[in-house]
């Protein structure tokens, strides 16, 4: 199967070192953003480390404006994982075989935006990572397959992402020959278990100290921790951002 490859961060890097070792999984091209076009957990791959792989390489800035050179490059299914566009109607239809997406939570719970953040902040104590068709909906798409992971009451998001990498090479190795074998068992979101995340406010990592209870500020010191910008308080003035707390 010929596959196209949309990342723009590290989770989608590491997720395609797994990819291009499977038997039946032929990554024809990546696509990925033009430097200078950060996102969140850009996590500094360069354009030069997708290069490594040995696969053409096309830097965009925005997908929906590229519907001639996926139409060009004609992939069987796009694989997108580190990208956070919409991606229109028009794109979405182009692979025969359609788009697959991951999230890192375990879908129907805890779609939308931001979910490592949200997962710590509601003090989620069990998450996981889900593949999934990719349609016009919020992460609401037929499941190929989850898998879980614990977080413990001291993980960071630096070590969620981490977990989150893992899992989803567990995934990528479990389901992709599958998809590709058109022998995965697609299961339909259950819309009764469903919730979903709301984005983060441009303050929502100030501490206040006043009216926050010491779990609350320990969730957000963890949850905008690094690859994030940090949880902050003001101190005589300045701005002080936290990067570490524990709980004993």
């Amino acid at each position: 199967m010929n596959i196209l490859w949309l990342s723009a961060n590290r989770f989608g890097y590491e997720l395609l070192k797994e990819a291009i070792n499977l038997e039946g999984i032929n990554i024809t091209g990546i696509i990925t953003l033009a430097d200078g076009t950060k996102t969140v957990m850009y996590d500094g791959i360069e354009i030069k480390k997708w290069k490594e792989f040995g696969i053409d390489v096309f830097e965009i800035e925005r997908l929906d404006l590229e519907a001639k050179l996926i139409k060009k490059l004609a992939p069987d299914l796009i694989v997108m994982c580190g990208w956070r566009q919409v991606i229109s109607k028009e794109i979405l239809s182009m692979p025969k075989e359609g788009f697959i997406g991951f999230h890192p939570t375990l879908l129907p719970k805890g779609r939308g935006p931001a979910p490592i953040i949200n997962s710590i902040l509601h003090g989620w104590k069990e998450s996981g990572v889900t593949m999934f068709r990719v349609s016009d909906g919020i992460d609401n798409g037929d499941i190929a397959g989850q898998e879980k992971f614990l977080i413990e009451k001291n993980d960071h998001s630096f070590e969620v992402y981490e977990k989150v990498i893992e899992t989803g090479k567990k995934l990528v190795k479990k389901y992709l020959p599958l998809i590709a074998q058109k022998k995965v068992l697609w299961k339909k979101q259950d819309e009764s278990k469903a919730s979903e995340f709301e984005k983060p406010e441009k303050n929502s990592n100030c501490i206040d100290l006043k009216n926050e209870t010491l779990e609350e500020i320990s969730r957000k010191i963890r949850a905008f921790s690094k690859p994030y910008n940090g949880a902050y308080l003001h101190n005589k003035g300045k701005k002080l951002i936290l990067w570490r707390a524990e709980l004993k």
